[in-house]
């Protein structure tokens, strides 16, 4: 009988930072996801010395998120949560004018801890 061998915290970490960069790519179609890549590999980085390393994922997505919207508008959560389907069947299939799609983009709402509204 063999078990298969538990997985590290180093890899859960590194699995959670690449679920966090999937997630802001999303959130921020505007930036090259190889900026997206960047802006957490620093966090990451600037995180490092930190012996409890539990949070350090949440922590380096929440600092890249802060630092990305100081960059660009987020996508609407509608679209981030359906794909942009919902979006584009209200509009016939086309394509929403870009200021629209910034007014809805300025309501971020409730995700992952931007309860504090404060940008």
């Amino acid at each position: 009988m063999s078990e298969e061998p538990a997985a590290s915290p180093a890899r859960d970490e590194d699995v959670a930072i690449d679920h966090a960069i999937d997630r802001l790519a999303e959130r921020f179609p505007s930036v090259a996801r190889t900026r997206v890549e960047q802006i957490v590999d620093e966090e990451r980085r600037r995180l490092d010395g930190g012996r409890v390393r539990d949070f350090i994922p949440v922590l380096v997505e929440h600092e890249a998120k802060e630092r990305l919207r100081r960059e660009a508008v987020p996508a609407p959560l509608e679209e981030v949560m359906d794909g942009g389907g919902a979006r584009r069947a209200e509009s016939g299939g086309r394509e929403d004018d870009p200021m629209e799609r910034q007014r809805r983009g300025e309501h971020t709402g409730l995700l992952q801890g931007d309860a504090g509204g404060g940008r």
